[in-house]
C-alpha cells in the first residue's frame, strides 16, 4: 500500500486511500488521505477539499505528530522522497502479522494488525481529539490538551469571539507593527507538531544554531524548527495547527522582540495557569467530539480502498461482524444454549459464558439471572456504545426482550486482574515487573480516555473489572454504574453506589459524591496492589486495618521496597518506589490533592523512560 504522488506521472501520479460512501455502499466516499507537493511529506486528511488533520511532517522514523507510531519488531514505516515525488508506505516485518490501514465513512482512520488468532485487531485511530482539527485555535496559537493558548508576544485576535469559544481568528502580535532586528530572541515551545508547512522553507544540514542563525538574518521568519537533527524548517507568514503533545521529540522556537532567557520556559508556564474560563468553554467543544464519536458503530468490518489501485489489504479478512442488536438464537448457538459448560463466572445476579461464533470468534457473554441489574446492563450498553479505545472493553452486541438480557464483548483470554494477581497457585502465570508496569500504564490510559475525551467516571474500578488479554494488556469493563458528566459539570451525587471494601473514595463513601478524582482514588488502591500483591477487599495486618495504611507505614519508615510483591521476580527499586509513591498520592483524602489521569500517564512515562 502506497500514499504519494510523482509530479512526472501522468495525473501527478496520485495515490490516496478513500473511505466507503456508506458502510453499506462501497462507492468513492468524502474522506481521503493523500500528500501534498506544496507542503513537507505528510498525510493530510481531506473532507472534499476541506483540510480537517495532517499528521505532522516526516521527521526520519515517522511523522512529528504522531510520536507514538514508532517502528517494532513486527513493521516499519516508510518515506521514499525523490525529487518531484514523495510516497509513504509501510512494510511487515514478521510474515505472520499483517497490517492495514483504513478510512471509515466518517473520517476516522483506523491501524489494524492481524493477531495469533489470524483475525484483525485495534492498534491506533486518528484523528483522536479536538486538538488534531487542522487549525482549531487558529494562526498563531497551540492546541494543548483541548486548551487554546496564543503564542508568546500574541493575543487573540477578538477576545469577544475567544470568550465565546469561537478560536477560529487565532491570535496577533502584541505590539504591532513587529520591529525586527538583532535583539529579536525566540521562545521554545516543547514537544509538538510543528505547523502546516506549506509556508515553510527547507534547508538541509543544519545544527540547531545555524537554523536558528538563519530565521534570526530573515525579517521574514516567524519561527523554526530541527527535524531529525539536521532538517532545518523556516516559517513565514502565520503558524497554522500547532499542537503540543504529551510526548514527542521535536520543539519549535517563534520570534519574540527580546532575547530574553525567560522565555525559553514561559510555555512551561502558559501550560500551568491554563484559563478556568478557557477550559469550562472547550468543554462543551469535547463533549461534541466524543458525542460525535459515539454515533459511530463499533465496525471490524470496515474495507477500505487503497486510492486509485483499488486494492484490499492483504492477510486475514474480516468476512462478518456483529450488528449493536443481536439475534437471541445466534447467541443460543454460541453458548450452547446457556450450557453450564460454557460457564465462565456465575453469582446470582448474573452469569458470563465463553461463547463462540462463526466469522466472529469468541465472546465473553454476560446474561441476567435477576431483573435486579437491568438498568445497569441498559446503562452499560448505552455507555459502552460511545467508547472505543485499546484500553476499554469493547461492546460486540446486546439482545434485551423476551425475557432474556444479554449484552456480548470481545473475549479476553487473560482472564481478570484479580484471578492473576491473587492466584493462589504461583505457578498460574503471575505477572512480573515488566507487565505489571504495562498493566498499570494500560488502566491509567483506559482512565484517562474516559476523563479528558469523554468526561466519563467508571464509579467501580477494582481489580475484578480489569480484563487481561495474553499478554497481560488490560481493558477496563463493567460499566453499570459509569456515568457521563453533563457540560460543566465536575462532580455528582450517587443514588447507589458498590460498597466493595478498600476502592471506594471517601467522598463517595460518607457523601455520595463522586468525580473523575474518586476514579483516581480507586486507580491508586489497584495500583498498590499490583506492586504489593496484597489484595485490598480482605486486607488486614497487624498495626494496619487496611492496605493504604500498611504502605503509607513503610513508606514514612522508608521502608517501602519491601513492600513489592516477591513472586514477580527482580524489579528496579527506584520504579517500584516511585510506583508506591503515585499510588499514595493518589489515595489522598482530599480530591482536590489527587494528581489527574493525565499527570499519572506522564509520570509512569518518565519512570519506564
Amino acid at each position: 500500500m502506497r500514499i504519494g504522488y510523482d509530479m512526472s506521472a501522468a495525473n501527478n501520479g496520485l495515490l490516496q486511500l478513500r473511505s466507503w460512501k456508506s458502510e453499506s455502499d462501497p462507492s468513492p466516499g468524502d474522506y481521503t488521505i493523500s500528500m501534498d507537493p506544496r507542503r513537507m511529506p505528510e498525510l493530510l486528511l481531506f473532507n472534499g477539499t476541506d483540510l480537517t488533520y495532517r499528521t505532522g511532517p516526516w521527521n526520519g522514523q515517522g511523522f512529528n505528530g504522531q510520536p507514538y507510531l514508532k517502528p517494532t519488531n513486527d513493521v516499519v514505516f516508510n518515506m521514499d522522497v525523490r525529487e518531484g515525488s514523495a510516497y509513504y508506505s509501510f512494510t511487515a516485518l514478521n510474515t505472520s502479522v499483517q497490517w492495514r490501514l483504513v478510512l471509515m465513512p466518517d473520517g476516522i482512520a483506523y491501524r489494524w494488525r492481524s493477531n495469533s488468532d489470524n483475525k484483525w485487531e485495534y492498534y491506533w485511530h486518528w484523528p483522536q481529539s479536538m486538538c488534531d482539527s487542522y487549525a482549531f485555535c487558529g494562526p498563531n496559537a497551540f492546541c494543548s490538551t483541548a486548551v487554546c493558548q496564543c503564542l508568546p508576544e500574541f493575543v487573540p485576535t477578538s477576545p469577544r469571539e475567544w470568550s465565546q469559544r469561537n478560536f477560529a481568528g487565532g491570535c496577533v502580535r502584541s505590539v504591532s507593527p513587529f520591529s525586527c532586528s538583532s535583539a529579536n530572541g525566540f521562545s521554545r515551545l516543547s514537544l509538538v507538531k510543528v505547523p502546516d508547512t506549506l509556508n515553510a522553507t527547507l534547508v538541509r544540514g543544519k545544527s540547531l544554531d545555524g537554523c536558528r542563525q538563519l530565521c534570526l538574518g530573515n525579517c521574514s521568519c516567524n519561527a523554526y524548527a530541527l527535524l531529525g537533527g539536521s532538517d532545518c524548517l523556516v516559517w513565514s507568514g502565520d503558524l497554522l495547527d500547532t499542537v503540543q503533545l504529551t510526548i514527542g521529540i521535536d520543539d519549535l522556537y517563534t520570534r519574540v522582540s527580546h532575547n530574553d532567557p525567560s522565555h525559553t520556559d514561559r510555555q512551561t508556564a502558559i501550560i500551568v495557569s491554563v484559563s478556568v474560563v478557557g477550559g469550562l468553554l472547550l468543554i462543551s467543544a469535547l463533549l461534541v467530539f466524543c458525542y460525535r464519536r459515539s454515533q459511530r458503530k463499533h465496525l471490524p468490518l470496515a474495507l477500505e480502498l487503497f486510492g486509485t489501485e483499488h486494492e484490499h489489504a492483504p492477510g486475514p479478512k474480516l468476512t462478518a461482524h456483529l450488528e449493536q442488536s443481536l439475534d437471541l438464537d445466534a447467541i443460543r448457538v454460541a453458548t450452547n444454549n446457556f450450557a453450564e459448560r460454557n460457564s465462565i463466572i456465575s453469582t446470582r445476579s448474573k452469569t458470563i459464558y465463553k461463547g463462540t461464533l462463526p466469522n466472529v470468534g469468541d465472546l465473553a457473554i454476560k446474561r441476567l439471572n435477576t431483573e435486579a441489574g437491568l438498568e445497569e446492563l441498559k446503562n452499560e450498553v448505552k455507555i459502552l456504545a460511545r467508547l472505543d479505545h485499546p484500553n476499554i472493553i469493547r461492546m460486540m452486541g446486546s439482545c434485551m426482550g423476551n425475557n432474556e438480557n444479554v449484552i456480548c464483548y470481545e473475549y479476553m483470554p487473560g482472564g481478570s486482574l484479580d484471578a492473576i494477581l491473587f492466584a493462589e497457585d504461583d505457578n498460574c502465570g503471575v505477572p512480573d515487573w515488566p507487565s505489571r508496569i504495562h498493566i498499570i500504564q494500560g488502566i491509567c490510559e483506559g482512565l484517562l480516555y474516559l476523563h479528558e475525551h469523554c468526561r466519563i467516571v467508571h464509579r467501580d474500578i477494582d481489580p475484578s473489572n480489569i480484563l487481561l488479554s495474553d499478554g497481560f494488556s488490560p481493558k477496563i469493563s463493567d460499566f453499570g454504574l459509569a456515568t457521563l458528566l453533563d457540560q460543566g459539570q465536575s462532580e455528582g451525587k450517587a443514588e447507589s453506589f458498590r460498597r466493595t471494601r478498600g476502592y471506594n473514595s471517601p467522598e463517595l463513601f460518607y457523601r455520595k459524591s463522586y468525580s473523575v478524582k474518586s476514579d483516581v482514588y480507586s486507580f491508586g488502591i489497584v495500583l498498590l496492589e499490583i506492586v504489593t500483591g496484597c489484595k485490598a477487599a480482605s486486607f488486614s495486618r497487624e498495626g494496619a486495618d487496611d492496605l493504604f495504611t500498611y504502605v503509607r507505614q513503610h513508606w514514612t519508615q522508608g521502608t517501602a521496597e519491601q513492600l513489592k510483591d516477591p513472586r514477580m521476580g527482580d524489579a528496579p527499586r527506584g520504579e517500584v518506589g516511585r510506583c508506591i509513591h503515585i499510588g499514595l498520592r493518589c489515595v489522598q483524602d482530599d480530591p482536590d490533592v489527587r494528581p489527574t489521569m493525565s499527570y499519572i500517564r506522564n509520570t509512569l512515562a518518565a519512570i519506564r523512560s
